[in-house]
């Protein structure tokens, strides 16, 4: 009998949840340390890091959109795998393939100048592309955990998790009213800091719930409950003859 490897796909998605959370806040941190004196991370927008007349922009474009875009895509991917055959629960993972995409296409859709730029207008046609871009990812974020959250309520597996999770939207709502006081750009960070944390969870309990299926017990139990449910060839031919 073929061994099964020690780490599933699916668990692999999950471990890719929690790198994301580290490359796109390594990502916007490091852009944001790198940018001139006169840029404000408590003033200007997260986009403004990917500008065309941002400094370093790799590390927003590259670091914290492209890479970790992608993290997403595989996390949602393995929600896919991991909560089928729910409709719920798929069309919850789906949304976050959404976001993954949406947080790819940032890095690729830049904006032409940054806030603190003299007659910074934004009217090209890569920047109409990112804020549309940006309308999407935003809307998928309000459709994504709501999704999840009904999903693992009929999941005994994911069901303690429900509450958490539909618990993110009002966290993001909180954490950008808090920082406003700073400024739009705090709000903005702060509440992208709760969604991609939320995500990094999500991959965390998608590797514990891949590793406790695949555990000896969990195999033994499986096992223990088909030959309970099969019965032997002839079994029942042979109780009614007699």
């Amino acid at each position: 009998m073929l061994r099964k490897p020690a780490t599933s796909l699916t668990a692999l998605a999950g471990l890719c949840g929690l790198l994301a959370v580290v490359t796109f806040n390594a990502g916007w941190i490091a852009a944001d340390l790198a940018q001139p004196q006169a840029f404000s991370p408590a003033r200007d927008d997260l986009s403004d890091l990917g500008a065309l007349t941002a400094s370093s922009p790799w590390l927003y474009n590259q670091l914290a959109a492209n890479i970790s875009g992608l993290l997403v895509v595989a996390l949602g991917i393995g929600l896919w795998r991991a909560l089928g055959p729910s409709r719920l629960g798929r069309a919850g993972a789906a949304v976050v393939v959404t976001m993954g995409a949406g947080t790819f296409l940032d890095g690729i859709f830049r904006l032409d100048c940054q806030g603190i730029d003299a007659a910074c207008s934004n009217d090209s046609w890569h920047s109409h592309a990112h804020k549309l871009e940006s309308a999407v990812s935003g809307a998928a974020i309000f459709l994504a955990f709501p999704l999840l959250a009904l999903a693992f309520r009929r999941n005994a597996e994911w069901r303690d998790a429900w509450i958490p999770t539909l618990a993110v939207l009002p966290a993001v709502l909180v954490a950008n009213v808090a920082f406003s006081a700073l400024g739009a750009g705090a709000a903005t960070r702060a509440g992208t800091f709760v969604v991609i944390a939320a995500l990094g969870l999500l991959g965390l309990r998608l590797v514990r719930v891949e590793r406790a299926r695949r555990s000896p017990s969990a195999e033994g139990e499986r096992r223990s409950s088909e030959c309970r449910y099969s019965s032997p060839t002839g079994g029942s031919s042979s109780g009614s003859a007699s």
